[in-house]
């Protein structure tokens, strides 16, 4: 056998047997890092582009329909919806 070879084989199994948990633990430890990150940056920077948008005169793009108060996206007339008739009965 080469001598180059077995030096190979020997620096595999040296590695196998002493840094690749922490080797894997670095790389698992980065890509949630930059999962965070990302993740940060896609519900971030949509809000911001539009306060951007809002600030220099525009209109927002999708108005959230649960932030809504009763005067904005209320029911229509002047009295509010009846709750439920019997009041022994759950509502689920």
């Amino acid at each position: 056998m080469n001598n180059f070879l077995q030096l190979r084989d020997e620096e595999i199994s040296l590695f196998v047997a002493e840094r690749q948990d922490a080797v894997r633990e670095q790389v698992a430890s980065r890509l949630a890092t930059y999962q965070f990150m990302g993740d940060v940056a896609e519900l971030f920077f949509p809000k911001l582009a539009d306060t951007g948008t809002v600030l220099l005169g525009g209109e927002v793009r999708e108005p959230d329909s649960e932030y809504l108060t009763i005067k904005e996206g209320g029911w229509a007339g002047d009295t509010p919806p009846a709750g439920p008739g019997d009041r022994d009965e759950f509502i689920r």
